[in-house]
């Protein structure tokens, strides 16, 4: 907790270059991110499948670094903190969520005229009001990879889709760790800042 609120206090105060901007860096540097999607876990290894679930996320990220890495895998590197307001599982039965990832790290590749991707991955924490799965616990650790797009539709908005692979467990807490791994497809809208 220590290490992420001195990242956070960091982050506000660096003044580095961005890959946010299409056509240029340098000026908006920060960005939050809301989006909803949908989720279906899948059965690999010990993990629970047939669940269905909608997940809500918002997130603020600032980018750490200027441009690195060569031709199209040049891009900028990022630290984001992201909260799930809302998960509600559907089915095999209906429960409810929330959860907090305060490590997202995010390579933001150099923008094009019209959209731009990035990739990311996080570790984080979910609190449910009924185990998930059965038989486990009501917290569980959370970690995702995945990656999306941007569709820039003014200097500082833009439309966002996205995939992740997402993963809960109780992380060893119990005898038993099944866990849960979903493909999840969010879609929403993000806005640059300088701040």
């Amino acid at each position: 907790m220590f290490l992420a609120a001195l990242v956070a206090m960091q982050m506000a105060t660096m003044p580095v270059a961005t890959c946010l901007q299409p056509g240029r860096t340098g000026e908006l540097r920060s960005e939050w991110m809301v989006s909803a999607g949908a989720a279906r876990s899948v059965a690999l290894f010990d993990s629970a499948g047939n669940r269905i679930y909608g997940v809500q996320a918002v997130s603020w990220g600032r980018s750490l670094t200027r441009p690195h890495g060569p031709g199209w895998l040049r891009g900028c590197f990022a630290w984001a903190v992201e909260a799930t307001p809302l998960l509600v599982q559907f089915a095999p039965t209906r429960l409810y969520g929330a959860g907090v990832a305060p490590v997202v790290w995010r390579w933001n590749f150099l923008p094009l005229r019209t959209w731009s991707v990035f990739a990311e991955m996080s570790m984080g924490g979910l609190w449910t009001t009924d185990p998930i799965p059965e038989q486990t616990n009501a917290v569980n650790f959370t970690a995702h990879w995945g990656g999306g797009a941007r569709w820039h539709t003014s200097p500082r908005d833009s439309l966002v889709v996205s995939y992740r692979f997402q993963h809960f467990s109780n992380g060893n807490q119990l005898s038993s760790n099944p866990g849960v791994n979903s493909h999840v497809l969010l879609a929403g809208w993000s806005r640059r800042s300088a701040r």
